[in-house]
Formats: C-alpha cells, sequence, structure tokens
C-alpha cells in the first residue's frame, strides 16, 4: 500500500463541481484582485473566528509580516517566540530589521512554556512582541501567556498558521492577541490552491494599518502615506477558499478521528504520541510522533511505501541564516531535542481507517510488535 503525506486531490473530491463552477464564475466576472470575492471571504472568515477584521494578504509570510508591523514594530526591537517553528515566523519580521529572541517549549505539546517565557522576559531588555506559535494544531496556553505579556508590556500576535478552527477553552485560536496571522498554503486545514494569508484583528487602527500595508502604502487609489508592499489575497483564491470555509469544521473532526485511530493503535508502541490538554481542541494540522529511532523508523515506511516528513529538522537558533544571534546547541533543550525525535505520520480528511491501520501496523511491525 502507498500512503501520502498529503492528499489534496482526494481531499477536494467532494467539492470538485462547486470549485470548478466558482472559478467558472470568476472567469466571466472578470475581477481579479481586491475585488468582491476577497471582500466576501474576509468577512466570512472573521465571523467564522469571532473577530472584528479579516484582510487578506498572498501568504502567511506576509500576514506575519504585515501584522508585527502593523503593531508597530520598528527596526532594532525585539519579538519572542519559540524556535521549533517555520522560519518563516522569525524571518518575516528579522528581515526587516527586528531581532528574534527565543524561548523553549513543553515536549507535551511543543508549544511556548510560559515559565520559560517569564524567565526569558525578567533577563531580556526591550522585547516588544511575543509570538506564540499554535504548532501542528494546538493551541498554547494563551490565559498563562497574556498575563505574563501584560506584565512585561509585550504586546501579542498568534501565530495561527497551523491551528484554523483550534480552540482554546472554547474560543478559536487567533483571537487572543492584538493581531493574528493565518495561512492559507494548500497543506493546511483551510488551504487555497496557491499562497494565500490573512491578518485577523479587533483593532481598527491596526486592520487600517494592514490594508494600507498591503497595498503599498496606499490610503485612497494613488495616495501613498507609508512604505508598503505589495501583497494581495487574489480573488481566486478568495472565491476558492469562500467555498472550503463550511467544510473546515467537518474536515477538522475527521482530522480528529484520524489521530484518536492513530493514538489506539500506538499507544502501547514505544513512540511518543500527541497530547491533547484538557483545555485545547487540537485540529491536527498535523500527526506528530516522537521516537529516538526517527531515522531508522522513517526509512522503514519508506520502503513500506510510507511517507513521512520531519516538521521540523533544525531549531530556528541552530540555522545558519542566523549564527550572528550568538545562540548554541543546548540553548533550548526541548526544541533541540524534538528537533531529533519528531516524525509526521500521514494526516488529512480523507485519510481511510485501511491507511491509518496499515500505517500503524508498520510502526508496530518496526517496533517487532
Amino acid at each position: 500500500m502507498n500512503v501520502k503525506i498529503f492528499d489534496l486531490e482526494r481531499d477536494h473530491g467532494e467539492i470538485k463541481e462547486q470549485l470548478v463552477e466558482t472559478f467558472k464564475d470568476l472567469i466571466s466576472a472578470g475581477e481579479y484582485v481586491l475585488g468582491s470575492k476577497t471582500e466576501a471571504f474576509e468577512r466570512d472568515f472573521a465571523s467564522y473566528l469571532g473577530v472584528k477584521y479579516a484582510i487578506g494578504v498572498n501568504s502567511g509570510t506576509d500576514a506575519l509580516k504585515i501584522a508585527g508591523l502593523s503593531l508597530g514594530l520598528k527596526p532594532g526591537d525585539k519579538i519572542i517566540t519559540t524556535p521549533n517553528t517555520y522560519i518563516s515566523t522569525v524571518m518575516s519580521l528579522s528581515v526587516h530589521g527586528i531581532k528574534p529572541v527565543f524561548t523553549d517549549i513543553e515536549l507535551d505539546t511543543y508549544n511556548m512554556d510560559p515559565a520559560k517565557l517569564e524567565e526569558t522576559l525578567s533577563v531580556e531588555q526591550g522585547v516588544k512582541l511575543c509570538i506564540p506559535v499554535h504548532l501542528y494544531g494546538h493551541p498554547c496556553p494563551m490565559d498563562e501567556i497574556i498575563g505574563i505579556c501584560r506584565r512585561f508590556g509585550v504586546k501579542i500576535m498568534e501565530d495561527a498558521c497551523q491551528a484554523h478552527g483550534a480552540m482554546y477553552k472554547d474560543r478559536k485560536v487567533g483571537t487572543f492577541g492584538d493581531a493574528s496571522a493565518f495561512s492559507f498554503y494548500p497543506t493546511k486545514n483551510l488551504g487555497c490552491y496557491g499562497d494565500g494569508g490573512m491578518v485577523v484583528t479587533d483593532s481598527s487602527e491596526v486592520a487600517e494599518h494592514a490594508r494600507m500595508l498591503r497595498i503599498y502604502g496606499q490610503e485612497g487609489k494613488h495616495i501613498h502615506v507609508i512604505e508598503g508592499f505589495n501583497s494581495r489575497l487574489d480573488e481566486m483564491q478568495a472565491a476558492l477558499l469562500k467555498v472550503k470555509l463550511p467544510f473546515l469544521d467537518r474536515w477538522n473532526k475527521k482530522r480528529r478521528h484520524i489521530a484518536w485511530l492513530y493514538t489506539r493503535e500506538l499507544i502501547d508502541t514505544p513512540v511518543v504520541l500527541p497530547q491533547e490538554e484538557s483545555w485545547a481542541y487540537h485540529v491536527y494540522h498535523l500527526y506528530v510522533i516522537r521516537t529516538e529511532k526517527r531515522d531508522g523508523l522513517m526509512e522503514f515506511l519508506r520502503k513500506r511505501g510510507v511517507t513521512t516528513l520531519i516538521h521540523y529538522p533544525t531549531p530556528i537558533h541552530l540555522q545558519r541564516v542566523y549564527d550572528h544571534l550568538g545562540y548554541k546547541r543546548g540553548a533550548f533543550p526541548n526544541a533541540e531535542k524534538a528537533a531529533e525525535e519528531i516524525l509526521s505520520l500521514p494526516m488529512y480528511p480523507s485519510l481511510t481507517e485501511d491507511e491509518v491501520m496499515y500505517v500503524a501496523s508498520s510502526i508496530r511491525e518496526f517496533y517487532g510488535l
């Protein structure tokens, strides 16, 4: 059996006709950039989350960049986040002269450790923004993070790029920060057919600034009041995402069922399984296990026709591009341990139970169980 890590063609099968008809309508309308389809999806996505404003941009990376800059970050300011995330969490802002500071994670959820956050902020001066990353679809402990950041006068921008529909204490992530960023990369729980992203906020000031930044700093047509970018969620992506949004919660439930099956079948194996805190609603963008025999297991599964990936093999503080920050191996032991042991198993809504059982039985076979 061959089991893909993702299968977008199969995932989209049930809505293919709607997508095709929407695409045909879009071609006939002749409106392709910042038109009615983008405005409609922005309204729908804001309503889905329960926030006032949603601003479509051309990628999750740009959502992080534009959200951070809209919160007033300037060259020389510092941001704090975890090192076991995709590099765009940091690079989206460091390329503008903003300095990253890192803090370690909890190994149970791979998310920001509030105790380590407080410890770091107590010694690191000048941090303006905290970026908790809801990694793999599991929410961060937002009450603790918010409390700590308030004490230190630090704003919050949630990186919710992997957590569409995830909830912390019955409230959707992306609604706790001063602003938040979402990605619509094709493999995300809500993905488009290219790149796309969204800035969300309850602040009219942040929303206005983000709208200007995404289109060359325009306040009105040909009236440029700040330096900005060309970063627009195009009409095609917005229209297709609007079709998909009503299916998101159902697809997340399918992901949760698949995760339950994996856990049931692997609970008695030596691998460390994903955890879900009692206050969390995990949407399993990825189902990530951990094992000291990661590389051997990955190769064994490859030979059995099962594709796996590592998200992410090198923590950001050990990437060559950030050598100048001065971090050394051992600085963040939990993040480093995770990077050496994590393995992402196939996870997508249309994954079948037979495929899950095949992956699980292959893992059991690797361990001689």
